[in-house]
């Protein structure tokens, strides 16, 4: 299963974005009002792992690695890949880029995952995307006044 979004980050240098995604604060403000709770952040850098707990009936183990990490003066890029995944999740590959846009700043989340059943696979599906989702807003609140 996929999911895609793009959200335009108005009158924002490049560099303070993807400062901001090296800043365990901005993890933090994402996830607000969420059932999700950090264990673990090392960073976004390659070899660099975050762990985290979803509520979904109980609190399950969600844990990443990162991977591919690129950056430049315009652009970030890097990938969260599952180690250990809940609820069934086979796969779990989440890139995020970030990059200079004429109006300001451009993030991107490209979200691949895979699941044992895939019946489940659907409904548990807006779950898994809504803390992605919810960026559209969450991202421009951060930036607003920054």
């Amino acid at each position: 299963m996929r999911y895609n979004q793009k959200v335009l980050i108005k009158n924002q240098p490049t560099d303070k974005v993807i400062n901001a995604f090296h800043n365990i604060k901005f993890v933090k403000f994402l996830m607000l009002l969420q059932p999700i709770r950090i264990i673990n952040w090392e960073g976004i850098e390659n070899k660099q792992k975050a762990a985290f707990y979803l509520w979904f009936f109980g609190w399950r183990k969600f844990e990443v690695e990162h991977s591919n990490y690129k950056k430049s003066n315009n652009q970030l890029s890097f990938i969260d890949q599952g180690l250990k995944l809940p609820l069934g999740i086979k796969t779990w590959h989440h890139k995020h880029i970030v990059k200079t846009h004429n109006k300001g700043t451009l993030i991107i989340d490209k979200l691949k995952f895979s699941h044992s059943q895939q019946l489940t696979g659907f409904l548990i599906y807006p779950l898994l995307v809504f803390p992605i989702f919810i960026r559209h807003i969450l991202y421009k609140i951060y930036f607003f006044n920054k």
